[in-house]
């Protein structure tokens, strides 16, 4: 599958997922990336979680959650979580959170 091919793949998958448009405008690709530098050792290369107290976001049940929520914690942190402000700009979590997206079967 092409580059542009799976754009419009994604695209229509958020929209039958009812994503928001500011997720849409997201570039899940840069999304990747962040994760994976940052999020990928505790939540796993494919969404699945390494650790027992972090969510499944393969399955999007953690997923259910609008785009401010999941915004806010990735910025404000968990208990078991650091916060990423400071780390991560707006446009690289809204990124995160469109990826994030992706992952849902």
């Amino acid at each position: 599958m092409t580059p542009p091919q799976i754009v419009r793949v994604l695209t229509l998958s958020f929209l039958l997922a009812g994503i928001t448009p500011s997720a849409l405008a997201a570039d899940v690709f840069s999304g990747r990336e962040v994760y994976v530098m940052h999020c990928e050792a505790c939540h796993g290369a494919d969404g699945r979680s390494t650790d027992p107290g972090s969510p499944d976001f393969s399955n999007g049940d953690a997923m259910v959650q609008p785009d401010t929520y999941l915004y806010s914690k990735i910025r404000n942190g968990t208990a078991t979580m650091p916060a990423y402000r400071g780390i991560l700009n707006d446009a690289e979590v809204r990124n995160v959170i469109a990826y994030l997206r992706s992952l849902q079967k």
